[in-house]
């Protein structure tokens, strides 16, 4: 059976982090000064929130290939059609996966980012986007047949919940770091969405393993 390969499309992913080594590469895509997509191999992070979400898709699994799609520049600031690249990106790489702790707001470009979700999901892919309630019609979790995950404050990691089709909520924690107290720790529904993606993950494992 061939490796598990996970896109994560966000502000790139430390490979050294502690949480993440394994497994890992990408690459970045951005607006050249002349107005067009560039692509190169500076899947960087420097912001920790990429970083962040891989680790905890890491921990469920630790001998994944992951991805990494940088779509954000240093100062946090991406467009949609660079997000709708980095999605049809991932694809083309053979994620059977694909994590999008973002959200756009609808208007110019919108269109494109779900044309990218509906080309990704066509070839195979499973997208999961982070969601909030505050944010009805963001994408890409508002986008057809992508799997939408809202944050909850559970304290299991695990306690993933259907609400919907294509609809579930998890918790919003992240991976505790050594030293720093979980409240001082980023947290939210970027992170409720990589567990959602796990609870997918092991449930088309499950379906897929042959009983003994």
């Amino acid at each position: 059976m061939s490796r598990l390969r996970i896109g994560i499309v966000d502000t790139g992913v430390n490979p050294w982090h502690s949480h993440v080594r394994g497994a890992v590469a990408g690459c970045r895509i951005y607006v050249a000064p002349d107005g067009s997509l560039r692509e190169d191999d500076d899947f960087s992070d420097p912001a920790g929130h990429g970083t962040a979400v891989a680790g905890v898709i890491r921990e469920a699994f630790p001998e994944a290939e992951i991805y990494a799609v940088r779509v954000f520049d240093a100062v946090d600031v991406t467009y949609p059609s660079v997000v709708a690249r980095g999605i049809l990106r991932a694809a083309a790489e053979g994620c059977a996966f694909v994590n999008l702790s973002l959200a756009i707001p609808p208007g110019p470009g919108s269109d494109v980012v779900a044309a990218a979700c509906s080309a990704a999901i066509e070839a195979g892919c499973v997208i999961v986007a982070s969601a909030r309630p505050d944010r009805p019609g963001w994408l890409p979790a508002s986008a057809p047949g992508v799997h939408a995950v809202t944050a909850d404050d559970s304290p299991d990691a695990d306690a993933v919940r259907e609400c919907g089709v294509r609809r579930l909520v998890a918790p919003g924690r992240p991976r505790d770091l050594d030293g720093l107290p979980r409240t001082s720790n980023l947290s939210g529904h970027s992170f409720a969405c990589a567990r959602g993606l796990i609870h997918l993950a092991r449930q088309r494992a499950a379906a897929v393993t042959p009983s003994s």
